[in-house]
């Protein structure tokens, strides 16, 4: 009998064993989604700026997370920490101290740059206010030039890709045009064509929408609400504009290098929003103009440092006849 109660005991103690290996490889499990869920997980993150022997801190112990699909707005007044924190995220620059993890890779001040340059290559994508297209290069150009570095496509299926993209965004037409042939609008859109090309999961967009009329503003604003709500894409948005926290799921208010509140958009409000724009899109100023006709060819002459320069020669050229004038007299 005490064999037999020996071997219960034992049997018993198995299967607890069993069912804890059976706990934690559900909980494994769990946490593994958990992980390929947050895009994005910032804790207690400080940064700061040397500004000769002097620290400037731009972010005070920030805490965030994000999760696939999430559409976050960034909101606060200059100097806040916004930017700050737009750029530690894209890795452009590196935290002080606290962790910071962007699609469950750890970034810290000693992450090599050869693995932060491949998380911006596959993981992020960038929008900025002054587009940073490469002038030397026409649109469909631009597009293709991440899928070259990161060289998983054949030179025809990056540049089928590259012009499907500029036809989701309206700009097919003008895929031979160098930036320097297109308008603000043209500009920041094929920006977001090159910013999606390598499908990644997190889209980083700095004030895109800064130096936009309000009809070019609601075509970009349509286009990022489209690719976050119909293709999931996970979206950051730093911004003034405080009518665009209307289209994000969580908006971030930043003052001082902290995040001072965190607020919930309402479903009801972001279906507004969307109507809305809708709207404005539809609206018989806008059908008039058409969607492909924000055309604006830019020359020399137009642009304000031509005519700076053309005052200059010329106050020039007038100092130079006086000093003749005066050496005759």
């Amino acid at each position: 009998m005490d064999g037999y109660a020996q071997f219960e005991d034992d049997n018993s103690i198995n299967q607890s064993i069993q069912m804890e290996y059976f706990d934690r490889d559900a909980d494994s499990s769990q946490e593994l989604q958990d992980s390929e869920d947050m895009i994005v997980r910032i804790g207690n993150l400080h940064k700061t700026y040397l500004l000769g022997l002097e620290g400037v801190p731009a972010l005070r112990g920030v805490s965030l997370e994000i999760t696939r699909g999430e559409f976050i707005c960034i909101l606060g007044k200059s100097g806040g920490g916004k930017t700050s924190l737009l750029n530690c995220i894209g890795t452009i620059d590196k935290p002080t101290k606290g962790d910071l993890y962007i699609c469950g890779k750890r970034v810290s001040s000693k992450t090599p740059d050869s693995e932060v340059a491949k998380l911006r290559l596959n993981n992020i994508g960038f929008c900025f206010q002054t587009f940073n297209l490469i002038g030397s290069m026409n649109a469909v150009e631009n597009v293709e030039l991440p899928m070259i570095l990161d060289g998983r496509l054949t030179s025809t299926q990056m540049r089928t890709r590259a012009m499907n993209l500029l036809d989701q965004v309206g700009m097919i037409d003008r895929a031979t045009s160098l930036p320097s042939q297109l308008s603000g609008g043209e500009q920041q859109r094929v920006t977001i064509s090159r910013a999606v090309a390598n499908q990644p999961d997190l889209l980083l967009l700095d004030e895109p929408t800064g130096d936009l009329d309000t009809r070019n503003s609601n075509i970009v604003v349509e286009l990022l609400v489209n690719l976050n709500r119909k293709e999931n894409m996970t979206m950051v948005l730093v911004t003034h504009d405080v009518s665009l926290k209307k289209f994000a799921h969580r908006v971030v208010h930043m003052l001082d290098g902290k995040i001072s509140r965190i607020e919930e958009i309402p479903q009801e409000t972001r279906d507004e929003a969307e109507a809305k724009l809708k709207e404005a899109l539809n609206s018989p100023e806008v059908q008039t103009e058409g969607f492909q006709q924000d055309t604006e060819v830019r020359e020399p002459r137009s642009h304000y440092s031509f005519h700076k320069f053309a005052k200059q020669y010329e106050d020039t050229k007038q100092k130079l006849r006086q000093m003749d004038d005066s050496v005759e007299v």
